[in-house]
């Protein structure tokens, strides 16, 4: 029996009044062997983005095939109120189709979607936040710059500025950053040669890294519109990740960029002692409100996208081809033997 009117009948409903909303896929099936730190590493992802992040940037954390025991610890910190919004899901959903569920129920107009086992720097969203400023162009920005995909869904960049001398090879700018990242997937080592120069895209003084990795990285939303409608096949990697997060944002002729610095740290499935001060660096932290500028509806450009990212790119399989792209990009000669085929 119903008895009396509730208050919220008829109160309509305001909307998020964020402009950016983290989305965090979870799976930590037990605390054992390869995820015993796995807890301990996800609690200072979540920390580290409440202490670096502006303040109204909610968290959104899908726990996808995870134990009784890690959900029940999800809930604390939930009242803790390190995370906003929690999806409990008792099945393996995996990366994507976790993703899946909270994208498209999600109005804010960037998304940031994140592994784990990120720890967020000072100042990252500031900095992503620029990277689509001074590119609106940009449909993905990463805040970890990474060496390896510079050549990765960038076609489209390096068909329009082989010749402009805006896309060059220089120092890199947080060689430490570079070698931090490679360790951290499980890369023995990072040639020095590797880590001293970085493909970087430059507009009116303000530089980027020309492509973006997919463990952390912030969406132009609309763009992920352009992802399939039926659930990925895969629980992880595949081509899940390319068809679902990449493929999307380059659909539009968009440019797939990296900070010009390193702002986040991938920490892998092991705690180490560096992570512990890195962590106590950002207690005490004052955050700011950060502008995130406006864009335009978001249109799929089929032509664009079949001259650039399949015709100009198998162009670019060809090693002649290659290699003359690259000696545009002003390679040193002494990194001929690391990047040229």
């Amino acid at each position: 029996m119903r008895i009396g009117r509730s208050e919220e009948h008829d109160k309509k409903y305001q909307g998020s009044k964020a402009l950016n909303r983290v989305i965090i896929p979870l799976y930590i099936p037990h605390e054992n062997d390869y995820y015993k730190d796995s807890f301990k590493i996800f609690k200072s992802c979540v920390t580290s983005l409440r202490l670096t992040s502006d303040n109204i940037t909610p968290i959104s954390v899908i726990a996808n095939g995870c134990s009784k025991e890690i959900h029940s610890k999800l809930l604390d910190l939930q009242n803790d109120g390190l995370i906003d919004e929690l999806l409990l899901e008792t099945e393996q959903l995996g990366k994507v189709n976790s993703l899946r569920r909270v994208i498209g129920a999600s109005e804010e107009p960037y998304l940031t979607i994140t592994d784990g086992d990120v720890m967020f720097l000072k100042g990252w969203d500031a900095q992503v936040s620029q990277v689509f400023q001074n590119f609106p162009r940009a449909t993905v920005v990463s805040p970890v710059p990474n060496f390896k995909t510079f050549n990765q869904f960038t076609s489209n960049i390096w068909l329009e500025h082989l010749w402009s001398g805006k896309v060059v090879f220089e120092n890199s700018a947080d060689p430490e950053g570079l070698e931090k990242f490679a360790k951290s997937i499980g890369w023995p080592y990072l040639n020095d040669n590797q880590k001293d120069v970085i493909l970087t895209i430059t507009i009116k003084d303000f530089k980027a890294t020309v492509g973006c990795g997919h463990f952390c990285a912030t969406y132009k939303r609309d763009a992920l519109l352009f992802a399939p409608n039926e659930s990925s096949e895969f629980v992880l990697s595949g081509n899940s990740e390319e068809v679902y997060l990449d493929i999307p944002t380059v659909r539009n002729d968009g440019y797939r960029l990296s900070t010009h610095k390193n702002h986040a740290y991938h920490l892998g499935n092991t705690w180490e002692s560096w992570m512990d001060q890195e962590l106590s660096n950002l207690n005490n932290l004052d955050t700011e409100k950060i502008y995130w500028p406006s864009y335009s509806k978001i249109k799929e450009k089929p032509l664009r996208y079949w001259i650039k990212f399949i015709f100009f790119k198998n162009l670019l399989s060809k090693k002649k081809v290659y290699n003359y792209a690259i000696s545009c990009f002003k390679l040193p000669l002494v990194f001929r033997d690391h990047y040229l085929k």
